[in-house]
């Protein structure tokens, strides 16, 4: 995989997931002060794995750098997993947010069951709860095609997530991708942010997943209230 590749791939789910993560935990503190230990927990594991998936993302943007950072970064990957391995409890966990990291979206229709089980009115709860995450994710497969990031796949020698080029998998947008490359063009030509401007695409395409991805599940939750008949003042 060349460098460009893995920005292109990597950048807008190191961006997203950073997000994500952020909302995540502080679903999971809300839960918590509202006495529900168990959608909290599940919320601070999600909020764990979106932190793992953008390491990983971030240390396969620095296996194709040469450069003292990118040296730091796989540095410090090598030696989390080397003290992971020596010490049993931080192997355990170490084992559950990976696997929690490749099953993100499964998880958050877990706790979103959870969510459902522990509410007081569990059929609203299921109603608002299965509209808002099926608009959600609709948003965000419509998002990733709309914006055209490339497809992350697992290697099936290696078990780690390696990116495919867009064409077959997601249709260009021509015209973000002639805007970025414009950008790309002029900090080249002088000399501006040249080097770090190529970061520039791939965290505005990972805004872009996280707005549409938070619009869905709005846009599902209002559906759900207009169906169940409430309004502000309720």
């Amino acid at each position: 995989m060349t460098s460009g590749l893995a920005i292109s791939a990597f950048m807008p789910s190191i961006t997203s997931s950073g997000i994500f993560s952020s909302r995540r935990a502080n679903r999971g503190a809300e839960a918590l002060a509202s006495n529900n230990p168990f959608v909290g927990a599940m919320n601070f594991d999600i909020a764990a794995g979106q932190v793992t998936n953008a390491v990983k993302g971030a240390a396969n943007i620095a296996k194709e750098s040469k450069n003292a950072l990118a040296a730091g970064i796989i540095s410090a990957e090598e030696s989390i997993k080397a003290l992971s391995k020596s010490d049993k409890m931080l192997n355990g966990i170490g084992k559950v947010v990976n696997f929690t990291a490749d099953h993100i979206n499964p998880l958050i229709v877990a706790t979103g069951a959870v969510k459902v089980a522990c509410a007081d009115d569990k059929l609203d709860a299921a109603v608002s709860e299965g509209l808002a995450l099926g608009t959600m994710f609709t948003a965000e497969a419509a998002a990733k095609r709309f914006i055209g990031m490339p497809k992350l796949t697992k290697d099936p020698e290696t078990g780690k997530k390696i990116a495919i080029a867009r064409e077959g998998y997601y249709k260009k947008n021509p015209f973000l991708d002639k805007q970025a490359q414009a950008l790309k063009d002029y900090c080249s030509t002088t000399k501006v942010l040249n080097k770090s401007i190529r970061f520039l695409p791939g965290t505005l395409k990972g805004i872009g997943f996280v707005l549409a991805s938070i619009g869905g599940y709005t846009l599902g939750q209002n559906a759900a209230d207009l169906i169940l008949g409430k309004s502000d003042n309720d």
